[in-house]
């Protein structure tokens, strides 16, 4: 759960209690109007939620999400209606209040016990897809594979919503309703999204009056920012804006209550006004920083760990010279504000201007571990590859928080499960049972030791792999169906594509392209398990399989010998043939797989992601030992990368071994870098240089960490020194020493260059 970076918590549950009042009132008066439900309760949350313009702010919205409330994923609060039953527990045991708060706290706890919408997910998916799916405590039990209960990545149409105001909107909301042969449910979708903007409106007056109330108690130049404030929360509410300063305050009040993490292409819904406010002495360099800065200090504040994607640059824009000019302001802002958030993105290509190619570059030498860089010239063929769809949609793609490719208020591809290739590894190696768990779970199949050829295992793992598979696009057709059933997510509706059109919300068929992507772990070590067991026991026959069960049953503790004949196998990332071929097999057939399954399951498309946000670490606690040599519970290789035990030939090869898997069969992979800040004193134009070939040659993204060669083991030792040390952990960047220590230890061991 977020904390939230607020001046002043909250410190007790009041919000929450009011909140679970008001809902149980909403839902007696208006059962039967999902529309109506939710537009009451977002009435009920806000302005609750909100906190004050603090003292540093030049933009007003900052929120506290409690552990009872209503969002879309887990950091804006949680899924639909949800509760964090852990938080209300602690509130109960330790917060201090009367009697009657106490009994609220009670009611409130078994009032959401059967009420939030992760149980009734849960409750409600199908019993075949129980078997497979046992559980979404993914952190806590040993699965292959896991449901994740979210509506994440909506990237909303904030260039429509900056060109028409709020005026303009509930204009397009009121003639759709005033078209004929209308259904019940499209007028009520209709009337309850034009409620939101009411809503909207009424938020921006809040604020309104406190950046006016502040100005009247301040002086010189913070008086004069808030008056500007003032007045841009004003006509907000009348017009479309008309500044960047107007621009921006709209399109973060209305992220906050979506609520939405992910912002999307900036340099397209900022470009035009900032330019025009610079071109026209309107706004200085030096404000227009102050206000991006304090937009990405916002951002920050949501303290999510994954997710809060600023993007800038790429094909596809509609306005490409502003837009390079507003990549520049958005850049050094990136620089210069040193928090976690946003995961500030650069999308570039071959005829992206020198100087911000440049600006990035500084950037990210200087530690920042931003902007992530993806290279259009590949992903944008790639996507029209994967996807069956024109050049003109592929340049629309856009990322979600970890990596997962959709299209900008287009497509919604949540990532509603993960995978455990290393776990399914470990299950195929013992006939479909898990030592961990001590039960049986999937198919069920000849151990190990039973198969006659490295074919015949193979296919197992294969049939083991495809159960989980065909399962997880199963349960995000699912997902979809009954989330749209019990919730409009009316703020993320009607800037879609094709939802005020049909008069439908995002779920229940607005959507023009609704999509799914799965989240894949433990495809580097399933792959090199794979060689290893191939090389060692059927070809080389230098271990029997009895003989590599038993050493893996006993995690290698008396089995020394052993685990080095596994570690020296052959390792995906060092540019050797045979490993490498093995990882793009292994990854193909994931691939392949799992877009077989959209047509199945009635999606768009289906497809794996190869990403990490830190789960090759947590997922791998599971997992026993692999025949790759690694040990009972220990972290599986980052997303793409190679393993963290072998030993690298340099970046050289690390990149040669990178570029072979495909990018015409997946929604996303992501590669990191590190390198140490003394290599970069002494051979800067030789690392910039080997970044250029890797994107020349094919290289579709990098995330770069550049950090002191002594830097990560000192602040293990003495985390109270290095509290500003920023590292690039997979699909998000963290504070080191706030990482688990575990994820700090994977950390460590990655090669550096």
């Amino acid at each position: 759960m977020n904390h939230f970076k607020v001046a002043s918590p909250r410190t007790n549950l009041e919000v929450e209690i009011s909140f679970t009042k008001a809902y149980r009132r909403i839902l007696k008066q208006w059962r039967g109007n999902k529309y109506k439900i939710e537009a009451e309760c977002m009435k009920a949350m806000y302005p609750a939620i909100l906190h004050p313009i603090e003292e540093q702010d030049v933009l007003a919205g900052r929120h506290e999400f409690g552990p009872v409330g209503f969002g879309i994923q887990h950091q804006t609060g949680g899924f639909g209606f949800y509760i964090h039953e852990d938080e209300v527990v602690k509130e109960l045991e330790n917060g201090v209040g009367s009697l009657k708060y106490r009994e609220d706290l009670n009611d409130m706890l078994v009032f959401w016990k059967k009420e939030n919408t992760d149980r009734y997910v849960m409750e409600h998916m199908p019993e075949h897809l129980k078997k497979a799916l046992i559980s979404d405590q993914w952190d806590k039990l040993p699965m292959p594979a896991c449901p994740i209960l979210r509506m994440a990545g909506c990237y909303l149409d904030f260039d429509k919503l900056v060109l028409k105001g709020i005026p303009g909107m509930v204009e397009e909301l009121s003639e759709s309703m005033e078209r004929s042969g209308l259904k019940e449910e499209q007028i009520q979708f209709l009337a309850a999204s034009i409620e939101m903007f009411d809503l909207l409106k009424e938020m921006l007056h809040y604020y309104e009056e406190q950046a006016g109330e502040m100005a009247e108690r301040a002086e010189g130049k913070r008086k004069e920012e808030l008056q500007k404030l003032k007045e841009a929360l004003f006509q907000n509410q009348r017009r479309k804006p008309e500044s960047y300063l107007e621009a921006v305050q709209l399109v973060w009040m209305y992220c906050l209550m979506t609520p939405i993490i992910d912002i999307g292409r900036c340099d397209v819904f900022f470009g035009d006004l900032y330019c025009h406010d610079i071109d026209n002495g309107i706004l200085t360099e030096e404000e227009a920083l102050k206000i991006t800065q304090n937009f990405f200090q916002l951002v920050d504040h949501l303290d999510c760990e994954t997710d809060g994607r600023v993007i800038v640059g790429g094909y596809g824009r509609r306005n490409p010279e502003t837009g390079d000019r507003y990549s520049l302001l958005a850049i050094e802002a990136c620089r210069t504000v040193k928090e976690v958030l946003p995961q500030f993105t650069l999308r570039f290509h071959k005829d992206t201007p020198e100087s911000v190619m440049k600006a990035a570059i500084r950037c990210i030498l200087e530690g920042r571990t931003y902007p992530l860089l993806y290279n259009d010239d590949v992903i944008v063929p790639g996507v029209m590859s994967t996807y069956g769809v024109s050049r003109e949609m592929a340049e629309h793609y856009i990322m979600l928080g970890c990596g997962e490719y959709e299209f900008e208020h287009y497509s919604v591809a949540t990532p509603s499960g993960s995978l455990n290739a290393a776990k399914i590894m470990e299950l195929t190696v013992n006939g479909g049972w898990d030592p961990v768990g001590g039960w049986a779970i999937g198919p069920r199949t000849p151990k190990l030791s039973e198969c006659g050829s490295f074919e015949e295992f193979y296919r197992y793992y294969q049939e083991h792999a495809k159960y989980y598979i065909e399962a997880q696009a199963e349960f995000e057709a699912y997902e979809y169906e009954i989330t749209g059933a019990r919730h409009p997510f009316l703020m993320a509706s009607v800037l879609y594509d094709g939802c005020i059109k049909k008069g439908k919300a995002l779920f229940e068929g607005g959507c023009e392209y609704l999509a799914g992507t799965l989240e894949f772990y433990g495809a580097v070590d399933a792959a090199d398990s794979l060689c290893a067991i191939k090389k060692l026991i059927f070809d080389e026959k230098r271990m029997t399989a009895e003989e590599m069960m038993e050493a893996l049953a006993d995690n290698f503790l008396d089995y020394p010998a052993a685990r080095k004949m596994m570690l020296e196998a052959p390792k995906y990332g060092v540019d050797h043939e045979e490993a490498d071929a093995f990882f793009v097999e292994l990854q193909d057939f994931f691939n392949e797989t799992a877009k077989a399954q959209a047509d199945r399951v009635g999606l768009k498309s289906y497809l794996p992601v190869y990403i990490n946000n830190a789960q090759n670490t947590t997922l791998a606690r599971w997992v026993g030992a692999t025949p790759n040599g690694r040990k009972s519970g220990c972290a599986t290789a980052n997303a793409n990368n190679p393993e963290s035990v072998v030993e690298t030939k340099g970046l050289t090869s690390m990149i040669n071994s990178l570029l072979k898997p495909s990018h015409i069969n997946h929604a996303g992979m992501v590669q990191n870098f590190r390198f140490t800040k003394e290599l970069l004193e002494q051979s800067e134009d030789k690392v910039i240089a080997a970044m250029k070939d890797y994107f020349d040659r094919g290289g579709c993204q990098a995330m770069i960490t550049v950090i002191g060669k002594d830097d990560l083991k000192n602040a293990m030792e003495r985390p109270e020194e290095y509290g500003d040390l920023i590292v690039r952990v997979g699909g998000f960047s963290a504070r080191f020493v706030m990482l688990e220590k575990d994820v700090q230890k994977e950390i460590y061991e990655r090669a550096s260059y």
